[in-house]
């Protein structure tokens, strides 16, 4: 009786040692598949071409007001380009500090309708036998807002090459949802839009009452704006009217162009809001 019972003991122990031989195996390949090269990514950083890129939107705007007979319709609709949307994300994420880095651990991309988060970790001081490697973290996420509420669609997710469960996704977006919504800056910005969702061919679609026309005109060109200069602005005010187009001077024409024509847009659409309310 008792060598029976000492030979189920052995079998327990070894079948034991076995599943902690293939636990340690799991570990070391799922290891191999989350762990990979680290990852730099440049950081955002005003690009000249966004000023361009939010002046034609700002003009398509100010179009999107008005039916074929000229009245201020109900809800404008305005349809932002690939380049637009990712102009606007850049805005959100750079960093304007003189000793801002290069290069950041992080990218948020706008792809085909839905945002592409990229972020890498290095392993040192998380697990020093993957010293050296990283845990490279992508997330696809589609936003949506119905009368100003903010929700996040998840599409895939993988750390490494593993895939991020469903359940996990779902929860992360409703934290980013939480998140965002208890920021009061976003939280008012938002409240502007009827709706946004994504569009066609990579677009972006906003919809709006033209009552909230200056909020959204804000947001646009506040992406095309270096804010630097912006802080400036006020003290180079009298140097900029001697350059400024009007004056025989093509190149100034082709510098300050964007942001005239802006400038003449808003002080339409507001003009145009008023005619329609009288």
């Amino acid at each position: 009786m008792a060598a029976k019972k000492k030979g189920c003991l052995f079998r327990l122990g070894r079948v034991f040692f076995i599943f902690l031989i293939l636990l340690g195996i799991l570990a070391i390949v799922l290891g191999i598949l989350m762990f990979g090269t680290p990852i730099s990514y440049p950081a955002p950083k005003f690009d000249g071409r966004a000023k361009g890129l939010m002046a034609g939107a700002i003009t398509r705007l100010a179009r999107s007001l008005v039916d074929k007979e000229g009245h201020v319709v109900d809800v404008a609709e305005l349809h932002l380009t690939q380049n637009e949307v990712q102009a606007l994300l850049d805005a959100m994420m750079r960093d304007d500090r003189e000793d801002a880095p290069e290069t950041v651990p992080y990218a948020v991309v706008w792809d085909e309708g839905m945002i592409r988060f990229f972020y890498s970790q290095p392993s040192d001081a998380i697990l020093p036998p993957f010293s050296g490697k990283a845990l490279n973290l992508l997330i696809e996420l589609t936003p949506y807002v119905d009368d100003g509420r903010l929700t996040i669609d998840p599409g895939s997710g993988a750390l490494g090459k593993v895939p991020i469960p469903r359940f996990a996704l779902n929860q992360l977006a409703r934290w980013i949802e939480k998140d965002m919504m208890s920021r009061e800056r976003i939280r008012t910005t938002l409240s502007a839009f009827k709706r946004i969702e994504p569009g066609e061919n990579g677009t972006l679609v906003l919809m709006f009452d033209p009552r909230d026309v200056n909020t959204v005109v804000r947001i646009l060109k506040s992406a095309g704006e270096d804010p630097r200069e912006a802080l400036e602005e006020d003290e180079d005010e009298d140097e900029d009217d001697d350059e400024a187009p009007g004056r025989g001077d093509e190149d100034a024409d082709e510098e300050y162009g964007a942001d005239v024509d802006s400038d003449e847009i808003e002080d339409e659409i507001e003009e145009r809001i008023e005619k329609n309310e009288e």
